[in-house]
Protein backbone atom coordinates (compact mmCIF):
# COMPACT_ATOMS: atom_id res chain seq x y z
CA UNK A 1 0.00 0.00 0.00
CA UNK A 2 1.68 3.25 -1.07
CA UNK A 3 2.13 6.23 1.21
CA UNK A 4 0.93 9.45 -0.36
CA UNK A 5 2.35 12.69 1.11
CA UNK A 6 -0.45 15.21 0.74
CA UNK A 7 0.43 18.18 2.86
CA UNK A 8 3.12 19.74 5.00
CA UNK A 9 2.35 21.23 8.38
CA UNK A 10 4.77 23.77 9.78
CA UNK A 11 5.14 23.57 13.54
CA UNK A 12 8.06 25.79 14.48
CA UNK A 13 9.32 29.02 12.86
CA UNK A 14 12.23 29.18 15.30
CA UNK A 15 13.08 25.54 14.65
CA UNK A 16 12.89 25.80 10.89
CA UNK A 17 11.41 22.31 11.14
CA UNK A 18 8.66 20.50 9.26
CA UNK A 19 6.73 17.32 9.73
CA UNK A 20 5.28 15.39 6.82
CA UNK A 21 1.68 14.31 7.21
CA UNK A 22 0.75 11.24 5.17
CA UNK A 23 -2.46 9.48 4.29
CA UNK A 24 -2.69 5.83 3.26
CA UNK A 25 -4.98 5.22 0.27
CA UNK A 26 -6.13 1.97 -1.32
CA UNK A 27 -7.75 3.74 -4.24
CA UNK A 28 -8.81 7.19 -5.31
CA UNK A 29 -12.27 6.69 -3.83
CA UNK A 30 -11.67 4.63 -0.70
CA UNK A 31 -9.80 6.40 2.09
CA UNK A 32 -8.55 4.12 4.84
CA UNK A 33 -7.62 6.96 7.17
CA UNK A 34 -7.27 10.74 7.13
CA UNK A 35 -5.06 13.33 8.84
CA UNK A 36 -5.97 12.68 12.48
CA UNK A 37 -4.84 9.06 12.31
CA UNK A 38 -1.26 10.02 11.48
CA UNK A 39 -0.83 13.25 13.42
CA UNK A 40 1.18 13.41 16.64
CA UNK A 41 1.96 15.78 19.49
CA UNK A 42 5.36 17.47 19.42
CA UNK A 43 6.81 17.52 22.96
CA UNK A 44 6.67 21.07 24.28
CA UNK A 45 10.31 21.02 25.42
CA UNK A 46 11.42 20.50 21.80
CA UNK A 47 9.84 23.77 20.60
CA UNK A 48 12.42 26.54 20.81
CA UNK A 49 11.15 29.69 22.54
CA UNK A 50 13.97 31.92 21.31
CA UNK A 51 16.42 31.80 18.38
CA UNK A 52 20.07 30.83 18.62
CA UNK A 53 22.26 33.87 19.48
CA UNK A 54 24.08 33.67 16.13
CA UNK A 55 21.67 33.19 13.23
CA UNK A 56 24.04 31.14 11.08
CA UNK A 57 24.51 28.57 13.87
CA UNK A 58 21.12 27.14 12.96
CA UNK A 59 21.27 23.52 11.82
CA UNK A 60 20.97 22.65 8.14
CA UNK A 61 20.13 19.30 6.59
CA UNK A 62 21.67 18.77 3.15
CA UNK A 63 19.94 16.37 0.76
CA UNK A 64 22.27 15.15 -2.01
CA UNK A 65 20.13 13.69 -4.77
CA UNK A 66 23.12 12.45 -6.77
CA UNK A 67 24.40 10.24 -3.96
CA UNK A 68 20.99 9.73 -2.33
CA UNK A 69 22.43 10.79 1.02
CA UNK A 70 21.73 13.14 3.94
CA UNK A 71 24.20 15.26 5.88
CA UNK A 72 23.72 17.41 8.98
CA UNK A 73 25.55 20.74 8.81
CA UNK A 74 24.91 24.40 9.71
CA UNK A 75 23.74 27.43 7.75
CA UNK A 76 27.22 28.93 8.17
CA UNK A 77 28.51 26.08 5.95
CA UNK A 78 26.64 27.31 2.85
CA UNK A 79 29.78 28.81 1.22
CA UNK A 80 31.23 25.28 1.14
CA UNK A 81 28.01 23.79 -0.21
CA UNK A 82 27.14 26.28 -2.99
CA UNK A 83 29.20 26.65 -6.16
CA UNK A 84 30.07 29.62 -8.39
CA UNK A 85 27.21 30.02 -10.84
CA UNK A 86 24.56 28.74 -8.43
CA UNK A 87 21.61 31.01 -7.66
CA UNK A 88 20.24 31.57 -4.16
CA UNK A 89 16.63 32.81 -4.14
CA UNK A 90 15.52 34.93 -1.17
CA UNK A 91 12.10 36.29 -0.20
CA UNK A 92 12.37 40.02 0.61
CA UNK A 93 8.93 40.31 2.22
CA UNK A 94 8.83 42.27 5.48
CA UNK A 95 6.80 41.07 8.45
CA UNK A 96 4.40 43.71 9.73
CA UNK A 97 3.41 43.86 13.43
CA UNK A 98 0.05 42.35 12.53
CA UNK A 99 -1.24 41.17 15.91
CA UNK A 100 -3.73 43.64 17.35
CA UNK A 101 -5.01 43.84 20.93
CA UNK A 102 -7.77 46.07 22.27
CA UNK A 103 -11.28 46.24 23.67
CA UNK A 104 -14.79 46.60 22.33
CA UNK A 105 -16.05 50.13 22.71
CA UNK A 106 -19.64 49.03 23.45
CA UNK A 107 -18.98 46.28 26.01
CA UNK A 108 -15.39 46.81 27.12
CA UNK A 109 -14.66 43.15 26.41
CA UNK A 110 -11.21 42.04 25.26
CA UNK A 111 -10.69 41.87 21.49
CA UNK A 112 -7.78 40.37 19.53
CA UNK A 113 -7.15 40.63 15.81
CA UNK A 114 -4.70 39.81 13.07
CA UNK A 115 -4.19 42.32 10.25
CA UNK A 116 -4.19 40.54 6.89
CA UNK A 117 -4.18 43.20 4.19
CA UNK A 118 -5.32 46.70 3.22
CA UNK A 119 -7.15 47.70 0.03
CA UNK A 120 -6.82 50.81 -2.12
CA UNK A 121 -9.48 52.62 -0.06
CA UNK A 122 -7.63 52.06 3.21
CA UNK A 123 -9.98 49.34 4.46
CA UNK A 124 -8.27 46.65 6.51
CA UNK A 125 -9.12 42.96 6.42
CA UNK A 126 -8.62 41.37 9.82
CA UNK A 127 -9.21 38.05 11.50
CA UNK A 128 -10.49 38.60 15.04
CA UNK A 129 -11.84 36.91 18.15
CA UNK A 130 -13.78 38.11 21.18
CA UNK A 131 -16.53 36.97 23.50
CA UNK A 132 -20.02 37.60 22.23
CA UNK A 133 -21.21 38.53 18.76
CA UNK A 134 -19.63 41.38 16.83
CA UNK A 135 -21.88 43.69 14.81
CA UNK A 136 -21.20 46.11 11.98
CA UNK A 137 -20.73 49.66 13.20
CA UNK A 138 -19.02 48.68 16.45
CA UNK A 139 -15.85 50.46 17.55
CA UNK A 140 -12.66 48.69 18.65
CA UNK A 141 -10.11 50.61 20.74
CA UNK A 142 -6.60 49.30 20.06
CA UNK A 143 -3.85 49.45 22.67
CA UNK A 144 -0.17 49.80 21.83
CA UNK A 145 2.36 47.26 23.24
CA UNK A 146 2.69 49.36 26.42
CA UNK A 147 -1.04 49.07 27.07
CA UNK A 148 -2.08 52.62 26.17
CA UNK A 149 -5.16 53.01 23.96
CA UNK A 150 -4.01 54.51 20.69
CA UNK A 151 -6.26 53.83 17.70
CA UNK A 152 -9.97 53.31 17.03
CA UNK A 153 -11.27 50.87 14.42
CA UNK A 154 -14.79 50.71 13.04
CA UNK A 155 -16.18 47.30 12.04
CA UNK A 156 -17.68 47.61 8.56
CA UNK A 157 -18.81 44.16 7.49
CA UNK A 158 -18.25 40.47 8.15
CA UNK A 159 -16.61 38.68 5.22
CA UNK A 160 -16.18 35.12 4.02
CA UNK A 161 -13.90 32.94 6.09
CA UNK A 162 -14.73 34.72 9.34
CA UNK A 163 -12.72 37.87 8.61
CA UNK A 164 -13.92 41.46 9.01
CA UNK A 165 -13.53 44.62 6.96
CA UNK A 166 -12.55 47.44 9.34
CA UNK A 167 -11.64 51.09 8.92
CA UNK A 168 -9.04 52.80 11.13
CA UNK A 169 -9.96 56.30 12.29
CA UNK A 170 -6.68 57.87 11.23
CA UNK A 171 -5.13 59.52 8.19
CA UNK A 172 -1.76 57.85 8.83
CA UNK A 173 -0.36 55.26 6.46
CA UNK A 174 -1.36 51.70 7.39
CA UNK A 175 2.09 50.28 8.04
CA UNK A 176 3.05 53.30 10.17
CA UNK A 177 -0.02 52.64 12.31
CA UNK A 178 0.84 48.97 12.65
CA UNK A 179 4.40 49.75 13.70
CA UNK A 180 2.93 51.77 16.57
CA UNK A 181 -0.01 49.68 17.75
CA UNK A 182 0.79 46.21 16.42
CA UNK A 183 2.69 43.31 17.89
CA UNK A 184 4.87 40.70 16.18
CA UNK A 185 2.46 37.87 15.20
CA UNK A 186 4.15 34.94 16.92
CA UNK A 187 2.48 31.52 16.83
CA UNK A 188 0.80 30.40 20.08
CA UNK A 189 3.45 27.75 20.81
CA UNK A 190 6.10 30.47 21.25
CA UNK A 191 5.51 32.19 24.61
CA UNK A 192 1.75 31.86 24.00
CA UNK A 193 2.09 34.40 21.19
CA UNK A 194 3.33 37.17 23.48
CA UNK A 195 5.96 39.43 21.94
CA UNK A 196 9.14 40.62 23.62
CA UNK A 197 10.98 43.69 22.33
CA UNK A 198 13.76 41.68 20.66
CA UNK A 199 11.21 39.91 18.42
CA UNK A 200 10.85 43.01 16.22
CA UNK A 201 14.41 42.43 15.01
CA UNK A 202 14.77 38.67 15.47
CA UNK A 203 11.54 37.75 13.65
CA UNK A 204 12.65 39.58 10.51
CA UNK A 205 15.13 38.60 7.82
CA UNK A 206 18.17 40.85 7.41
CA UNK A 207 17.10 41.54 3.81
CA UNK A 208 13.41 42.27 4.55
CA UNK A 209 12.23 45.14 2.37
CA UNK A 210 8.59 45.06 1.22
CA UNK A 211 6.03 45.07 4.07
CA UNK A 212 3.06 42.76 3.85
CA UNK A 213 3.74 39.38 5.51
CA UNK A 214 1.91 38.38 8.69
CA UNK A 215 4.55 35.76 9.49
CA UNK A 216 8.24 35.44 8.66
CA UNK A 217 9.59 33.38 5.74
CA UNK A 218 11.27 31.26 8.37
CA UNK A 219 14.21 29.72 6.47
CA UNK A 220 15.46 33.22 5.74
CA UNK A 221 15.79 34.06 9.44
CA UNK A 222 19.07 32.14 9.54
CA UNK A 223 20.97 34.36 7.08
CA UNK A 224 23.25 37.27 7.97
CA UNK A 225 24.64 40.04 5.79
CA UNK A 226 28.25 38.77 6.13
CA UNK A 227 27.14 35.32 4.96
CA UNK A 228 25.31 36.76 1.95
CA UNK A 229 28.33 38.97 1.13
CA UNK A 230 30.61 35.95 1.25
CA UNK A 231 28.35 34.01 -1.11
CA UNK A 232 28.29 36.89 -3.60
CA UNK A 233 32.08 37.16 -3.44
CA UNK A 234 32.35 33.56 -4.57
CA UNK A 235 30.00 34.32 -7.48
CA UNK A 236 26.82 32.80 -6.12
CA UNK A 237 23.98 34.84 -7.66
CA UNK A 238 21.41 36.30 -5.24
CA UNK A 239 17.90 36.49 -6.70
CA UNK A 240 15.02 38.32 -4.98
CA UNK A 241 11.31 37.69 -5.10
CA UNK A 242 8.45 38.76 -2.84
CA UNK A 243 5.89 36.44 -1.28
CA UNK A 244 3.78 37.84 1.57
CA UNK A 245 3.15 34.98 3.99
CA UNK A 246 -0.58 35.09 4.68
CA UNK A 247 -3.51 33.75 6.66
CA UNK A 248 -2.95 30.13 5.68
CA UNK A 249 0.15 29.85 7.86
CA UNK A 250 -2.00 30.35 10.98
CA UNK A 251 -4.88 28.09 10.02
CA UNK A 252 -4.45 24.37 10.73
CA UNK A 253 -6.03 21.60 8.70
CA UNK A 254 -9.44 21.04 10.32
CA UNK A 255 -11.40 19.20 7.62
CA UNK A 256 -11.97 15.47 8.13
CA UNK A 257 -11.00 14.90 4.51
CA UNK A 258 -7.87 16.60 3.20
CA UNK A 259 -9.63 17.13 -0.12
CA UNK A 260 -12.05 19.43 1.71
CA UNK A 261 -9.33 21.67 3.18
CA UNK A 262 -9.37 25.20 1.74
CA UNK A 263 -5.92 26.52 0.86
CA UNK A 264 -5.67 30.30 1.18
CA UNK A 265 -3.97 32.40 -1.47
CA UNK A 266 -0.93 34.61 -0.91
CA UNK A 267 0.33 37.65 -2.82
CA UNK A 268 3.61 37.23 -4.67
CA UNK A 269 5.74 38.99 -7.26
CA UNK A 270 8.52 37.61 -9.45
CA UNK A 271 9.95 40.48 -11.50
CA UNK A 272 11.53 40.36 -14.97
CA UNK A 273 15.08 40.74 -13.59
CA UNK A 274 14.60 37.74 -11.30
CA UNK A 275 13.20 35.70 -14.19
CA UNK A 276 16.30 36.54 -16.24
CA UNK A 277 18.58 35.53 -13.36
CA UNK A 278 16.87 32.16 -12.93
CA UNK A 279 16.84 31.38 -16.65
CA UNK A 280 20.51 32.37 -16.95
CA UNK A 281 21.40 30.09 -14.03
CA UNK A 282 19.69 27.14 -15.70
CA UNK A 283 21.37 27.86 -19.05
CA UNK A 284 24.85 27.86 -17.51
CA UNK A 285 24.18 24.65 -15.60
CA UNK A 286 23.95 26.22 -12.17
CA UNK A 287 21.67 25.14 -9.34
CA UNK A 288 18.78 27.18 -7.96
Amino acid sequence: MPICPLTLRKFGPRLGAWTRVCVFRRSKDHVVSELAEYDYELPRHLIAQSPVPIRTDARLMVVDRKTNSLAHTHVRDLPELLLPGDCLVINDTRVVPARLVGRRGRTGGRWEGLFLEVDAQGVWRVMCKTRGKLTAGESILLADPTGHEDLELTLLARQEGGTWAVMPKSDEETFELLERVGRVPLPPYIRKGEMVSSDRQQYQTVYAEKPGAVAAPTAGLHFTKPLLDRLEQQEVDICRLTLHVGLGTFRPVTADRLADHQMHSEWGCLGPQSVEQLNACRQRGGRI
